[in-house]
């Protein structure tokens, strides 16, 4: 049996670590996806088995030429998980567009190349999964997360949009929800007086994006809220 390919975006990142790291366990040969040059040394030196392309995917045509390389290396693709993604805090009133701009790209403009850039590689093939990583502030808003919240729910309103076009022609498109806060160093570093026992280890939503791109089955799972300890 040939061996399942995904594509990590953000793959510089603490959540995609745990990402990488289960998918790698369960036997995928994994695309990585860097921001820049130094993420790129950095998971070239740290993850040898896996090819890795270095892309601003918020900007269309390098979304397009990278996706497009890694198509053309591995031959085909069965997975793309959009693991990128940002988080800032501001006032309402305080909030620049300019930052409004920046979590729009991070959260939403990553994505929505990414994604468009693999679709008719996987509308061919008439398989594929696509994964986004919603965020309670898409379901609830929140003071002071606005441009954050905008930008996932946006994203959340993109991918079920694509859902609704392209599963029926065989590709799947599922969201995971961390209801709180993931438990990575950023999120410690920028929120100290919080106890982090009470969020999401990130080997936990690993394991639940792992779930939704191997099980099978005649049912489907769209969407799923992961919850810290109770």
């Amino acid at each position: 049996m040939s061996q399942s390919t995904a594509i990590v975006t953000g793959a510089g990142g603490a959540i995609a670590a745990s990402v990488i790291d289960a998918f790698e366990a369960a036997g995928w040969r994994l695309a990585l996806i860097a921001y820049n040059d130094a993420e790129r040394q950095r998971l070239e030196r740290d993850r040898p088995r896996h090819l890795v392309v270095q892309a601003d995917l918020a900007d269309d045509a390098a979304a397009h030429a990278a996706l497009a390389h890694v198509i053309g290396h591995f031959g085909a693709v069965d997975a793309l998980l959009n693991i990128a993604g940002g988080f800032a805090m501001a006032a309402a009133a305080e909030t620049a567009p300019s930052a409004l701009e920046a979590q729009l790209d991070i959260n939403l403009r990553t994505a929505f190349n990414a994604t468009r850039a693999v679709l008719p590689h996987m509308l061919q093939r008439k398989r594929g999964f696509v994964l986004g990583v919603g965020a309670v502030a898409a379901i609830r808003g929140g003071a002071q997360v606005g441009a954050y919240a905008a930008s996932k729910a946006a994203l959340v309103a993109w991918l079920r949009s694509v859902r609704a076009e392209v599963s029926p022609q065989g590709v799947e498109v599922a969201i995971v929800y961390p209801m709180a806060s993931v438990d990575t160093p950023a999120n410690r570093a920028a929120m100290p007086d919080s106890d982090p026992s009470r969020w999401i280890g990130p080997d936990e939503l690993a394991a639940t994006i792992l779930h939704l791109a191997t099980r099978s089955g005649r049912g489907r799972i769209h969407e799923v809220e992961v919850y810290p300890p109770a």
